[in-house]
């Protein structure tokens, strides 16, 4: 039986995994991360909010798109932790599952990480991944190599504050908060076009964590594309950043949006895109740039919606400019409210048949 086969973002949408809110932490100031809100567990009243409306997006992708859902373990991410090289107090959660598994072909890839909040995350999927290996003859399920995130991963004078020139400085040089010290990359850094794989270069992402990757599928045909979203002065996860929204056909080329505020690179850009099947348009503004209390997220999420066909996607429901934008492509619009989930960022993983 064939379960895990995914190779891009717009395919007809079979199965998904959908994370939970529950236990989710803020986590505490670490080499990687300096928390802009309270640390610790996040309020009950947020946890609930955000199970409602994952919850109600669950029952559409169940009977509206006849989807297969799957949800994680309930894992108390309250509890502390202790390696050979840190200990925290506490962990992050479970809610992001397409930050930490990414779904080449066949395969899924359990993702470095690159915060120490998040080291264990991938435990929570690890029932799921058991049942479809148990079950999927074909489904092939690696661990890319731990990282120590010892304080030698970590760039130790990077600038937090994002008024600053030297923080400017670093981002327009490509360096980050982590450094070359041992491979890094989150999931969430991948866009899968086909047998191409765009990886952002990031806070979460290195290039020896790129070159890992583009080392692991060589062999299978697929080619690896490091970009580059300067004016992003917090690069975290490029599915805020350049989205695919119209797949190309033999008429016509495919369509990627990307924030105007956070062009591409034109390297970058000329590099990999000239004569390809692809062109890239600015995004539609977000409906506001203003995110809600304790979202460290950008208001870009507004692009991070979740396509379950070529033309036809979930949208949060205020975001009434995309919204437009999706329909004058001629995408049909499923409007989900999920907006109290910002605070989780991005709430989902997919498999395709």
């Amino acid at each position: 039986m064939k379960i895990v086969n995914s190779h891009n973002e717009w395919d007809p949408l079979e199965e998904i995994i959908l994370g939970v809110p529950d236990f989710w932490c803020t986590p505490q100031k670490e080499p990687g991360y300096l928390p802009t809100s309270r640390t610790g567990k996040q309020s009950d009243e947020y946890i609930h909010k955000a199970a409602l409306q994952i919850d109600n997006l669950e029952r559409v992708l169940r009977f509206q798109c006849n989807v297969t859902v799957r949800r994680p373990d309930k894992i108390d991410f309250t509890q502390p932790v202790r390696t050979p090289f840190f200990s925290i107090e506490h962990q992050h959660g479970a809610s992001c599952p397409r930050d930490t598994l990414l779904v080449i072909g066949n395969e899924i890839i359990e993702s470095t990480m690159s915060s120490r909040a998040r080291y264990f995350e991938s435990m929570a999927y690890r029932t799921i991944l058991n049942d479809y290996f148990e079950k999927d003859e074909d489904m092939l399920w690696t661990m890319a190599p731990k990282p120590t995130m010892s304080e030698n991963m970590y760039n130790s004078d990077f600038p937090f504050d994002t008024n600053c020139q030297e923080r400017k400085d670093w981002i327009q040089n490509y360096k980050y908060v982590i450094n070359e010290a041992e491979p890094c990359f989150d999931a969430a850094e991948v866009l899968r076009l086909g047998k191409d794989l765009i990886v952002q270069q990031s806070m979460t992402a290195n290039r020896k964590g790129i070159d890992w990757l583009r080392r692991h599928v060589k062999s299978r045909g697929y080619r690896v594309h490091e970009v580059h979203f300067p004016g992003d002065l917090n690069p975290v996860h490029i599915d805020a950043s350049l989205v695919p929204l119209v797949p190309p056909t033999n008429e016509r080329k495919g369509i990627l949006v990307n924030p105007p505020d956070r062009p591409i690179t034109k390297e970058d850009k000329d590099r990999i895109f000239t004569g390809s099947s692809w062109e890239i348009l600015d995004a539609p503004f977000p409906n506001s740039m203003v995110v809600p209390e304790s979202c460290e997220s950008s208001a870009w999420l507004s692009i991070n919606l979740l396509m379950v066909g070529p033309d036809k996607a979930i949208v949060e429901e205020t975001e009434i400019p995309t919204i437009n934008f999706l329909e004058s492509l001629g995408i049909k619009c499923i409007r989900v409210p999920y907006r109290d989930s910002y605070r989780l960022f991005t709430i989902y993983v997919y498999f395709r048949y």
